[in-house]
């Protein structure tokens, strides 16, 4: 099975990305809302609203300048915003909001993507090992030869990392690799291998119970050695 998680950082970063997302949103409504307030409904203007009056300085409340001076003091500009200004904000507002969509799912994809996880024969592949070696390390039974010929069988490029692999290719690897005896079935069968040669009283059976090489090493003067190197298979 292929199995696929993500990591608590992945997870901050989609929350952060969605808050970004949302605060933009907000910001670009507001600008809309801002633009469609600059026009009348038949397409001028508004008017500007009279201003209120900046208010008195500390000589007209204590009642000491005439109330001529007074009403000459100049009014307060209005500060509503042009037509134009308005509008920009608000397309700018809607540019951010784009950007930050695609930023967020382009972020989000590569983050998933670099997070998963593939499991072979019940063991986890690592993600940034190139899948053939990630057969040999992981899986006991794969060797280097095994490993690219079920590279070749399930038209994988071998040097492909884990993380790259596509759902089809991950799919066809599956299938070639159920095909092997691997992993506890296949030491099952070399451990029912070593008590069958000991049962019929075997030379490679006996030594193997003994803890010593099979395959012709000299054990005159490595006996020691080799039972430390080989305990017993049997």
């Amino acid at each position: 099975t292929v199995e696929m998680e993500r990591q608590p950082k992945q997870r901050r970063s989609a929350v952060a990305g969605l808050a970004l997302l949302s605060a933009a949103i907000l910001a670009a409504v507001a600008s809309a809302r801002l633009a469609s307030s600059a026009f009348l409904p038949g397409g001028s203007p508004a008017a500007a609203s009279p201003a209120a009056p900046l208010p008195l300085g500390r000589w007209e409340i204590a009642g000491r300048l005439p109330s001529a001076a007074a009403a000459s003091r100049p009014q307060q500009p209005s500060s509503s915003p042009s037509p134009a200004s308005a509008l920009a904000a608000g397309l700018a507002g809607l540019a951010v909001v784009a950007l930050t969509a695609e930023a967020a799912g382009g972020s989000e994809g590569r983050a998933a993507r670099a997070m998963r996880r593939i499991r072979l024969a019940g063991k986890e592949i690592p993600r940034n090992k190139a899948i053939a070696y990630g057969l040999i390390c992981s899986i006991f039974g794969i060797g280097k030869p095994s490993a690219f010929k079920i590279c070749q069988d399930a038209a994988v490029d071998p040097s492909k990392k884990a993380f790259e692999l596509s759902e089809d290719e991950e799919l066809r690897l599956v299938e070639e690799v159920g095909k092997w005896t691997l992993e506890n079935p296949l030491r099952r069968m070399n451990k029912a291998n070593c008590a069958l040669l000991l049962d019929i009283k075997h030379r490679r059976g006996v030594r193997m119970s003994k803890g010593y090489p099979v395959n012709g090493q000299r054990t005159k003067t490595h006996k020691k050695t080799a039972q430390k190197l080989n305990p017993g298979r049997v």
